[in-house]
């Protein structure tokens, strides 16, 4: 009866413990291997390589990024548009950084992913952007476009200037 008894006990805590134990996900963010000579004001000037709507993106631009950092949160904010956004990292190599932007509204999303490469004062890199367009729910169209970039700084040191380096 014993061994009936603890038989019938083990099998109902083996069956009840998955009940009890948790797992704990997470992932392991990527914004603190940002070189911190990213962060600062930037004049960034684009010229299109290659585009599938003439109309729609410019030839050339200029604009202003400042990229910011607070905890494991990049800020991409773009003071002239009155732009800003939260950037994912997705891939950094040494002193190139792979970032992305989603924005989605009812009928349209778009993905930019800038990877650029940072050299003191400068970064250089491409800028690619994706809009889809929906209608009813369905796509009824996509336009893309590439940029080479090439940012100097504004304003923000980098590290070796704080330190003295």
């Amino acid at each position: 009866m014993r061994k009936i008894l603890f038989s019938l006990l083990s099998l109902i805590c083996i069956s009840i413990l998955p009940c009890f134990s948790q797992v704990i996900e997470g992932n392991v963010s990527m914004s603190d291997r940002v070189p911190t000579e990213f962060f600062g004001d930037w004049r960034v000037d684009s010229v299109c390589t290659k585009s599938t709507n003439t109309h729609y993106f410019d030839a050339t631009s200029m604009d202003i990024w400042t990229l910011s950092r607070q905890g494991d949160v990049i800020t991409l904010m773009n003071p002239l548009s009155g732009a800003k956004a939260e950037i994912t990292v997705n891939d950094v190599k040494g002193k190139t950084v792979k970032f992305e932007k989603r924005t989605n509204y009812p009928d349209e999303e778009s993905l930019e992913t800038p990877i650029l490469t940072i050299n003191g004062d400068n970064f250089t890199g491409v800028d690619r952007i994706s809009i889809k367009t929906f209608k009813d729910g369905k796509l009824i169209k996509e336009d893309y476009v590439e940029y080479q970039v090439k940012g100097t700084k504004i304003s923000g040191s980098p590290v070796s200037g704080i330190l003295g380096i």
